[in-house]
């Protein structure tokens, strides 16, 4: 059984990237998710990263606009902030929650194994374009500016 598991890890340790690079290189600029997936072919195996990295990269959005506006509401003092009005909380919720549109892929990693293939996927989309496209979808051109600022900072 133990070995089953190491090697196991030992499969995994080769298609993982370098995460804290990625990181590095994308996380001022760009939200980003990274997909694992696997098929019977190279072609399902991405499409499978390319969904699965969809879905991170959205969640890494939602999670880094709520923090960022949590994190700024709380500095306050007292509690109160009149640049974060109710109507601006609901606009950088919507902005979060927002469709991601046309993200950029990059292929990090495929290997094959028998007959399945492993492929991993980042998917990226620069802060400013979304933010600026869902404001846009959403009728919130005002708060665009100020809501880019609040999660670059």
């Amino acid at each position: 059984m133990v070995s089953l598991l190491l090697l196991n890890n030992c499969n995994q340790a080769k298609l993982s990237p370098d995460y804290i690079s990625i990181q590095n290189e994308y996380s001022t600029d760009y939200f980003f998710g990274i997909g694992e997936g696997s098929g019977n072919t190279e072609q399902l195996a991405i499409k499978i990263s390319k969904i699965k990295a969809l879905g991170l990269l959205s969640e890494n959005i939602k999670v880094t606009i709520l923090s960022k506006t949590e994190m700024n509401i709380s500095e306050t003092s007292d509690g109160t902030n009149p640049q974060f009005s109710e109507s601006f909380k609901q606009q950088i919720i919507s902005i979060g929650n927002a469709t991601v549109r046309s993200p950029e892929y990059e292929i990090l990693n495929i290997r094959s194994e028998k007959d399945v293939f492993h492929a991993q996927v980042l998917a990226k989309k620069l802060k400013a374009e979304h933010i600026k496209e869902a404001a846009n979808d959403l009728g919130f051109e005002t708060g665009a500016d100020q809501l880019l600022k609040l999660i670059t900072k």
